[in-house]
């Protein structure tokens, strides 16, 4: 039987169950892959909360905390301890600016039979670090002046002691003359003084005259003090 030989009701009975059956096909295309989607994140969210309720979080023993907190004691003490050691050499060193102890410097090498050529501030090279600058869209590398920089032992010790480094400290740069014996008295002397003076650098040469007979050569002698 075709549609037309349908009555008018028949014919709006018949379109009405298409589109059902048409929305309904479409509805389950649409529905079955979105309720397995659902079922499977249910499942996943079940297996994890299996998984966390059949997790032991193991209990740390008293023995394993004691270890801990000797290993915390004995860190304190050895804290202390540098800061003890600390205050002890700080305690050692000068004001930067004191005269007394180039006072001192310069009596010692009269008492111990040195000659004071000159006696002056020595101006080592500030430290520096190398930093990033923008400009004109376009990034340069430019010198600035450090900030408690600790430089590598192969440094030496005057850069190391520069400004601009954390152990910087003011430098004296005396040129001497003298005997090598008058020489290593001066030297063990600079222990006996009652602020810290560190010889960072020594040179030595002949002076071009002969001794006298009997007398040792004398020497000049260039050396830099940190203060």
């Amino acid at each position: 039987m075709s549609l037309r030989q349908l009555n008018k009701r028949e014919r709006m009975l018949a379109l009405a169950i298409g589109v059902v059956v048409i929305l309904g096909s479409y509805g389950l295309l649409r529905y079955q892959p979105a309720k397995e989607n659902i079922e499977s994140l249910q499942k996943q969210v079940l297996a994890t909360q299996i998984r966390i309720a059949e997790l032991e979080i193991p209990e740390e023993s008293d023995e394993v905390v004691e270890d801990i907190l000797d290993q915390l004691d004995e860190q304190e003490a050895e804290v202390a301890a540098l800061k003890e050691r600390a205050a002890i050499i700080e305690n050692r060193l000068a004001s930067r600016d004191s005269q007394q102890l180039r006072v001192m410097i310069s009596s010692l090498a009269m008492e111990t039979g040195i000659r004071i050529r000159s006696n002056e501030s020595f101006n080592a090279s500030p430290v520096t670090q190398i930093t990033q600058a923008s400009r004109n869209n376009s990034r340069q590398a430019t010198n600035q002046p450090a900030k408690d920089m600790i430089l590598p032992v192969t440094a030496g010790w005057i850069a190391r002691m520069s400004p601009g480094s954390m152990y910087e400290r003011p430098l004296q740069k005396l040129q001497l003359e003298g005997s090598y014996e008058a020489l290593r008295r001066f030297l063990h002397g600079l222990d006996g003084l009652p602020w810290q003076v560190s010889v960072l650098r020594m040179n030595i040469t002949k002076l071009p005259v002969a001794p006298l007979p009997g007398m040792p050569q004398p020497l000049s002698i260039e050396v830099i003090l940190a203060l």
